[in-house]
């Protein structure tokens, strides 16, 4: 049994195993060779088969992210925007996450082609994240202002445990939208569970120890730090003060929403370095000594 597993158990949410059932066949996009082996791990979660869309295209590189959005819109306008009919606005997704009483998921693009949900973005070394990532909406009008219920919560965990699984994704590399398009989108929002999912199995979050550690003692502040910081977990900031400000939301975005404000402080700068002191260890020792 896996950490993933036992963790789920502990919390007991009771989603143990995946049965899939896809309903309906009337899709756009191309059909898949050989549909992805969804195996039987968590029960409870139903992948229905929605309206294809013309927002995708082969995939040509591996997919190593995986990206969380909300859709600002209700069910059936997000279903007919992610059909990517719109030859000005092509949209597509992977996963919708309903918001209903008994929250569904529905598969609009198969994971063997990439589906345009990224738009402009960059992460680490990768531009363009369309081809790297697999992408879920969740139906929310505003992640920063509406919370997420327990039960869209449990069924994301179920569909990112899979997806996680299948494609060996790497926790830093779940992300939300405004992590990869930093200044540009703010989505899923203050409100996303985060740290629920993170305890979870799902996702990045630092150690309180270590972050309690940091912040009892002085951390270094200087924007140039700060910017090496940043760089080196992953994110891409245009240059000049502007943009590393910028940086710093979309970080506290994600890891501190209590505090938004794009101000480098030393609760951002000990939350920073846990992250980069558990999950990048090297790039942080070098980044951490640099003169």
């Amino acid at each position: 049994m896996n950490a993933v597993i036992r963790s789920y158990c502990r919390i007991g949410l009771g989603l143990i195993a995946i049965s899939v059932g896809f309903v309906g066949c009337g899709t756009t996009t191309k059909p898949e060779t050989k549909p992805p082996v969804l195996e039987p791990k968590f029960t409870g979660l139903v992948i229905e088969q929605g309206p294809g869309s013309l927002g995708a295209e082969p995939r040509k590189e591996t997919v190593t992210c995986l990206i969380l959005h909300h859709t600002a819109g209700s069910l059936p306008s997000s279903l007919e925007i992610l059909q990517g009919k719109d030859p000005k606005h092509k949209v597509g997704v992977h996963y919708v996450v309903t918001d209903e009483p008994k929250p569904r998921v529905i598969r609009m693009v198969p994971e063997n082609l990439a589906a345009y949900h990224a738009g402009k973005s960059a992460w680490g070394k990768l531009t363009n994240l369309n081809q790297n990532s697999i992408g879920i909406e969740i139906i929310n009008y505003d992640g920063n202002v509406y919370t997420y219920s327990d039960a869209q919560a449990e069924i994301l965990f179920a569909l990112c445990a899979e997806i996680i699984r299948r494609h060996d994704i790497k926790p830093w590399n779940v992300l939300a939208h405004s992590d990869i398009a930093v200044g540009r989108k703010v989505d899923p929002g203050l409100k996303f569970p985060w740290a629920k999912l993170a305890s979870l199995g799902i996702g990045a979050w630092p150690l309180p120890n270590e972050v309690a550690e940091n912040l009892a003692k002085k951390n270094k502040l200087a924007p140039n730090h700060v910017r090496g910081l940043l760089v080196a977990y992953g994110y891409v900031l245009e240059p000049g003060d502007a943009g590393l400000k910028l940086g710093v939301e979309a970080f506290q975005r994600h890891f501190r929403p209590s505090k938004v404000d794009g101000l480098i402080d030393n609760e951002t700068v000990a939350i920073l370095e846990a992250l980069l002191r558990r999950y990048q260890p090297k790039a942080y020792r070098e980044v951490r000594f640099k003169p």
